[in-house]
């Protein structure tokens, strides 16, 4: 084991984010694609376009339940002067029409039927008067009145839905309206996590003197699913560079991506600065941002991806948020892979350095943006006030109450 990890590599955080983002082709080859049941797809990403196979409605149908006419016979129907009509049969929804609307005639169909051959529009039955055989129209219709015509919702050759979307439920409804039982989708990245630091027990668990409790892997499993990412394992180990190192290389041969927490900062025992020295094309990084400066990173082989995130809880998170879930997001074919942006007025002044980049723990009040308290790494409870990342660029040192800020949404 090596004494010590070479000297940090300075970035500023475009230079990181470029880094990061380049290993994203390497994964999205090691990941590939796979065909999932349509009520599994729900979160995936859809890797290829959805297209219409056939005009959607396929045929002329009703959009009501009512009466299939001709409009030219009840263009003069009211409650006054009612329009009687013979009813030649009824059609319910999934049935054919037997029978072809002429003069003076009609058909009772169903919400969904299919439109009888003839007929250019369907009055509601709530605007009919019913007798034996016959039924009087109270009211004129126009000609396609209450008919959902062929085609109206898409038609053949149309892409319904892109590549790379995200399936939700209205994509889940497409899909199977146009008849797929499966969906080919982004195989979704399997990630470890490696949680360093003796101080550290689970919730639940009585503290001792100097302990604290393990937020860190939680909310980092839970970042992964929520990116549409698969957790993996989550190890926590000692403090120990000998565990660590043999810890990464387990979890690195069964798995796409892995990422430490903690460790990776300037003491000289660092257990993750340490063990990173036995891993192919991995550095560690001084990124010039904050929270989450201290960082480890690279691609060990055959498309795999190691992070090494700061040990701060709202460091790792925001480090995640904004380096590694874009990548993977991206390695996924995911579009938009980065999340949405909104311009916001500060509600109360900020300070930062020259030449780094602040992201700030924002809640949103009517188009301002207010601190969500203490901006401490250290501050856990911020994660659950914010809205979003409030971004003071590099090249602002002070901005006061009113300076208009671009927020990240995170809800």
């Amino acid at each position: 084991m090596a004494s010590i990890a070479a000297a940090a590599r300075k970035l500023s955080f475009e230079d990181a984010r470029a880094r990061v983002m380049a290993a994203a082709p390497g994964l999205a080859a090691r990941l590939q694609t796979e065909r999932v049941a349509l009520d599994d797809a729900l979160g995936r990403v859809l890797a290829e376009p959805l297209v219409a196979g056939e005009a959607l409605p396929r045929f002329d149908n009703s959009a009501v339940d009512g009466y299939a006419v001709r409009a030219a016979d009840v263009a003069r129907a009211s409650e006054s002067s009612p329009v009687r009509l013979r009813v030649l049969e009824t059609v319910g929804a999934g049935h054919v029409p037997n029978r072809q609307v002429g003069a003076g005639q009609a058909a009772l169909v169903m919400t969904g039927a299919a439109l009888p051959a003839g007929a250019d529009c369907v009055v509601m039955r709530e605007r009919t008067v019913e007798d034996a055989g016959e039924v009087g129209i109270l009211a004129a219709a126009q000609p396609g009145e209450n008919v959902r015509p062929r085609g109206e919702d898409a038609g053949a050759g149309e892409v319904i839905v892109p590549r790379g979307r995200t399936i939700g439920p209205g994509e889940i409804a497409a899909l199977a309206t146009l008849g797929h039982g499966t969906v080919v989708v982004s195989r979704r990245p399997r990630v470890a996590v490696l949680s360093t630091g003796d101080e550290l027990k689970d919730p639940g668990e009585a503290l001792g003197p100097g302990q604290i409790y393990d937020s860190n892997s939680h909310t980092m499993a839970a970042a992964i699913t929520a990116s549409g990412c698969l957790a993996g394992e989550v190890w926590r180990v000692r403090d120990d560079a000998r565990v660590v190192a043999d810890g990464l290389s387990a979890l690195l041969e069964t798995h796409d991506v892995v990422l430490s927490l903690g460790g990776v900062s300037m003491g000289d025992f660092d257990p993750v600065k340490l063990a990173i020295a036995e891993l192919p094309q991995v550095e560690w990084w001084r990124v010039a941002m904050r929270p989450g400066g201290p960082q480890a990173f690279g691609t060990p082989g055959q498309g795999r991806v190691f992070y090494g995130l700061p040990g701060n809880p709202v460091s790792s998170a925001v480090v995640f948020d904004r380096l590694a879930r874009p990548m993977l997001r991206t390695a996924m074919g995911a579009e938009p892979a980065d999340r949405s942006r909104v311009r916001a007025f500060l509600a109360e002044p900020v300070r930062s350095s020259a030449g780094r980049r602040d992201f700030l723990r924002v809640r949103l009040e009517n188009g301002r943006a207010r601190l969500t308290g203490s901006q401490s790494s250290g501050a856990v409870t911020s994660l659950a006030k914010a809205d979003g990342l409030g971004v003071v660029p590099e090249d602002a040192t002070e901005l006061p109450a009113g300076a208009e800020i671009e927020v990240i949404l995170w809800r």
